[in-house]
């Protein structure tokens, strides 16, 4: 392993069943023209961390492999933010996955790059897309793929586009993961990333992002269950107290093994 992958793994830090990373946006956007420039630099795989995500991780050993390879996990929510200082490491900031992506289109110091966007429907796939190579200097979506494939399909597809530099994503959790295993697998020199489906929906238009305040509260969740409360109310509303439990006892069991 070379020096810099080795710089890179020790940021990582155990949390609960999984691994975080603390980096910021900056950071993201420095670790992305680093791997864009050497291509030889493993594991190429970002993904995220919210609340959400860490419930299923509990009872989800696939997962918790897929998060375990990645080369960053960042801590997309709030809630992780502050679970992961009340648990003795701290992060100076939420890495929004859609906030990221944005900069990420317009950083003009970026080098060149093609990709492939796979998540929701047909439609809005193609239409994110439209909408990143209208707006970026840098980065080309040369091929979209629906988000309700099966992963053969995915293997098929991405097997055709196996030196691309990107692949981007942004399927529900545990099948963005998991086909972004099946994509690292596929296509070695690409930077996976999991840019999530609202990352995605946004971009072509069909879900409005909550307000820059409430993204900075904490409340983005709160945002999107007034949007969709009869697809997100187990999420939130049944999700949110289990993972403040699940943290509560981890720092009990921790406090106690002292």
């Amino acid at each position: 392993m070379g020096a810099s992958n080795q710089i890179v793994s020790c940021r990582r830090f155990a949390f609960g069943v999984t691994l975080c990373s603390p980096h910021s946006i900056g950071d993201l956007l420095a670790e992305l023209k680093l791997l864009l420039t050497d291509k030889s630099l493993t594991p190429r795989t970002i993904l995220c961390l919210n609340s959400h995500i860490y419930n299923l991780a509990c009872a989800d050993a696939r997962l918790r492999q897929c998060l375990s390879a990645a080369r960053i996990v960042a801590a997309d929510g709030m809630a992780i933010i502050w679970a992961a200082r009340f648990l003795g490491h701290p992060i100076s900031e939420r890495c929004n996955m859609t906030e990221a992506f944005h900069a990420f289109v317009k950083d003009s110091t970026m080098p060149p790059s093609r990709g492939i966007l796979i998540g929701c429907s047909p439609a809005e796939a193609e239409a994110a897309a439209e909408k990143v190579n209208r707006e970026s200097p840098h980065c080309r979506i040369v091929r979209t793929c629906s988000g309700f494939l099966s992963e053969s399909e995915y293997r098929e597809i991405l097997a055709e586009h196996a030196q691309l530099d990107f692949v981007f994503l942004g399927m529900g959790s545990p099948k963005t993961e998991i086909i972004a295993e099946v994509a690292a697998q596929s296509c070695p020199p690409a930077i996976v990333w999991g840019i999530g489906g609202g990352t995605i929906r946004i971009e072509a238009g069909t879900m409005t992002e909550a307000p820059a305040v409430w993204r900075r509260l904490g409340l983005q969740w709160l945002h999107r269950l007034g949007s969709e409360p009869g697809d997100l109310w187990r999420r939130y509303l049944l999700g949110n107290p289990r993972f403040v439990l699940r943290i509560l006892s981890r720092a009990w069991r921790k406090r106690e093994s002292r």
